[in-house]
C-alpha cells in the first residue's frame, strides 16, 4: 500500500515546500514573469512571453513582485503540484489529494475488491489527515466487503472518472458503505462527496448503497442502482436502507441530486409492505437540512422518498416517483416539496398515497402533479400532520378505481390551506365515495376546482365534512366543485365559511346534523340544496331563491 505521498501523476500535491516551489521557478526559467490565478487558491503559473520583467502577479491580492523581491513567502497555503515546460500549477494545501485507485492503489477492474482497498487506504492516516479525492476510471469493478466504514474525515470523495460501476459480488454485501457516526465527540465526517457511480446487484446479490451520517457536508450526485433490490431474500437480502443521509447537526447541509432507483424492490406476500428495502430517506437522527433534488425512484415497496422521521428539514425538488406503495413521498416537520411529480401505472400490491404529511407541521407543498391510474385503497394525498400545512398548486388526476383524492386528518388547532389545487376525476369506483374527506378542523380549500366525473354507475361525489361537535372551521372560498353531490356535511358543526363558489350538484346535510353559526354569501348553486339538519345561527342566504 502507498502511502499519501506517492508519485501521482495527476497532481503530485502535498510534498512540495516554499524552497523547492521557487527553486523550480528558477529551473524553469520563469522567475521573471509568472502569474498565479485561481479565487480558490488554484491556478496555472505560465510563462509569460520571452520571459521579459514584469514579476509575479498575483490575482487574488492585486499585488505584483519585482525582480529585486528576492524570497516569496506563501506561508502555507500554496504548493506546486504539477509542472510541465511551460506551467506551473498551483493548488491549495486544503485541497484534497487525488487518489487513482489504479494507478495509486494498484486496483484493477473486475478484480480486486475495489472499497477495501479505498479503505485501507483510508484507515492508513489520522482522522485529521484524510483529505483524499479517490477517481475510479471508467469500467467495471468489484466489491466484495461488506459495509466499508469511512468513520471521520476532513474531505472524502469516491468518484467515477467520469463513470464507473461499482459490482457487488459477495452476498455477504449487506451495505456498501457507512459514513460518518452519531457520536457527538470529534472527529467527524466533515465533508463527503460520492459521484457518477452505478452500484450493479444483478444475479443473487442484494445491497443497500449508503448510511451517511455527515457532519459539515454532504454532496451525492449521480448515483444509481442496476438491478432490483431483494431485501427480504432470505438467503442474501441486504440492508433495508438503499440510500440513506442525515446530518448530525443543525447546521449540516446534504445535497442529493439526480440520483436514480427505478428497478424497485422484489415484493414478497406479508401483511404489510413495512420491511420491504426503502430507497431514498433520511431517519431519526437527521437534525440538518437535506436537498433532494432531480431525483427519481420506482417501485419500491415500502415509500418512495420517505423523510417524514426526523426533524431536520427536508427539500424535496424536482423529483419523480412512479409505482411506490406506502407513500411515493412521505414528508414531516417544516420539510418542502415543490415541481415534483408522482405516478400511478401499476397497483404495487399493497395500500399506498401518493403524498404523506405526517408528524410536526409547518409543511408546504407546491407544484405537485399525481396522475393515478391504479386501484386506491386509501387515498392519493393524505394529511396526518400535527401543525399548520400549506399545499399550492397541486394537481390530482384520478383515473383508477375506489379510494378518494384527498384525506385530511390532522391537528384541529393548527390550519391547513389548499390553494390553486385541482381534482380531476374520471375514476370507476365500485363503492360511493367522495373525492376530499374532512375529519378536522381548521381546513381551508382557496381558489380550488374538483371536476368529478365517475365512469360508473357508482357516485364519487365532491366534498365530505365529517367528525363530529369538533369539525368547526371548513373555508370555501372561490371554489368550484362539479360532482352529483358537490358538498354533504355529515355531522355537527359550527363557525364554516362558504362564500363565493360555485356548486354544481348537490349541497346538502344530514337529518342529524347541527351546523351552527355558519357563514354562507355569494355562492351560486346549479343543484339542488338540501340542508335536512338543524341550522342555528345561520349567517348569510342562499341565492336565487333556493329553500331550505
Amino acid at each position: 500500500m502507498k502511502d499519501d505521498h506517492q508519485s501521482d501523476r495527476s497532481t503530485r500535491t502535498g510534498t512540495t515546500t516554499r524552497r523547492s516551489y521557487v527553486g523550480l521557478l528558477a529551473a524553469l526559467g520563469l522567475g521573471g514573469g509568472v502569474a498565479a490565478t485561481g479565487s480558490r487558491g488554484d491556478g496555472t503559473a505560465a510563462a509569460q512571453p520571452g520571459g521579459t520583467a514584469g514579476g509575479v502577479s498575483v490575482s487574488d491580492s492585486g499585488t505584483t513582485v519585482g525582480e529585486e523581491v528576492t524570497r516569496l513567502n506563501f506561508a502555507e497555503t500554496l504548493s506546486a503540484t504539477q509542472s510541465d515546460e511551460n506551467a506551473v500549477t498551483v493548488r491549495g494545501e486544503t485541497n484534497p489529494n487525488v487518489v487513482d485507485v489504479r494507478e495509486d492503489l494498484d486496483v484493477t477492474p473486475e478484480d480486486a475488491d475495489l472499497l477495501a482497498a479505498i479503505g485501507d487506504h483510508y484507515h492508513s492516516f489520522a482522522p485529521t489527515e484524510r483529505n483524499h479525492r479517490y477517481e475510479i476510471p471508467a469500467g467495471t469493478w468489484h466489491v466484495a466487503t461488506n459495509n466499508v466504514h469511512f468513520e471521520a474525515h476532513e474531505y472524502l470523495e469516491i468518484v467515477g472518472s467520469p463513470f464507473a460501476v461499482l459490482k457487488v459480488t459477495d452476498q455477504n454485501v449487506d451495505r456498501l458503505m457507512t459514513v460518518g457516526t452519531l457520536d457527538a465527540s470529534l472527529p467527524h465526517a466533515q465533508r463527503t462527496v460520492m459521484r457518477n457511480l452505478q452500484v450493479d446487484i444483478r444475479g443473487e446479490y442484494d445491497a443497500g448503497i449508503a448510511r451517511w451520517y455527515t457532519y459539515a457536508y454532504g454532496h451525492m450526485e449521480n448515483v444509481s442502482m442496476r438491478g432490483q433490490r431483494d431485501k427480504l431474500n432470505p438467503a442474501y437480502g441486504g440492508d433495508r436502507y438503499t440510500i440513506m443521509v442525515d446530518g448530525v447537526r443543525h447546521t449540516t447541509t446534504n445535497v442529493i441530486r439526480g440520483c436514480t432507483l427505478t428497478n424497485g424492490d422484489t415484493r414478497y406476500d406479508r401483511p404489510t409492505h413495512v420491511g420491504h428495502a426503502i430507497p431514498f430517506s433520511s431517519d431519526i437522527y437527521n437534525h440538518g437540512t437535506n436537498f433532494w433534488e432531480g431525483c427519481q425512484v420506482a417501485d419500491y415497496i415500502d415509500n418512495g422518498i420517505y423523510v417524514s422521521g426526523d426533524d431536520g428539514r427536508n427539500v424535496v425538488t424536482g423529483c419523480y416517483v412512479r409505482n411506490c406503495a406506502g407513500a411515493g413521498i412521505r414528508i414531516g416537520p417544516n420539510d418542502n416539496v415543490q415541481d415534483c411529480q408522482i405516478t400511478m401505472t401499476e397497483y404495487p400490491g399493497f395500500p399506498w398515497s401518493g403524498l404523506w404529511l405526517e408528524n410536526g407541521g409547518g409543511q408546504l407543498v407546491s407544484q405537485l402533479l399525481v396522475n393515478n391510474q391504479v386501484e386506491t385503497a386509501t387515498e392519493i394525498v393524505r394529511l396526518t400532520q400535527d401543525g399548520p400545512a400549506r399545499l399550492t398548486d397541486v394537481h390530482i388526476t384520478n383515473e383508477g378505481t375506489d379510494g378518494r383524492a384527498i384525506r385530511v386528518a390532522d391537528n384541529d388547532a393548527a390550519p391547513t390551506v389548499f390553494e390553486g389545487c385541482t381534482i380531476t376525476d374520471r375514476s370507476s369506483p365500485t363503492v360511493a365515495d367522495y373525492a376530499v374527506y374532512v375529519r378536522s378542523s381548521n381546513v381551508t380549500f382557496d381558489n380550488c376546482e374538483f371536476d368529478i366525473d365517475s365512469q360508473s354507475s357508482t357516485d364519487r361525489h365532491g366534498i365530505y365534512v365529517a367528525g363530529g361537535d369538533a369539525i368547526d372551521r371548513l373555508t370555501l372560498d372561490s371554489c368550484t366543485i362539479d360532482a352529483d353531490a358537490s358538498l354533504r356535511f355529515a355531522e355537527s358543526g359550527e363557525n364554516h365559511t362558504v362564500e363565493s363558489s360555485f356548486f354544481d350538484g348537490l349541497v346538502l346535510s344530514d337529518p342529524d346534523t347541527t351546523l351552527s353559526s355558519v357563514l354562507w354569501v355569494g355562492n351560486r348553486h346549479n343543484g339542488e340544496t338540501d340542508f335536512a339538519g338543524e341550522r342555528d345561527g345561520w349567517q348569510g342566504d342562499f341565492n336565487f331563491g333556493f329553500d331550505v
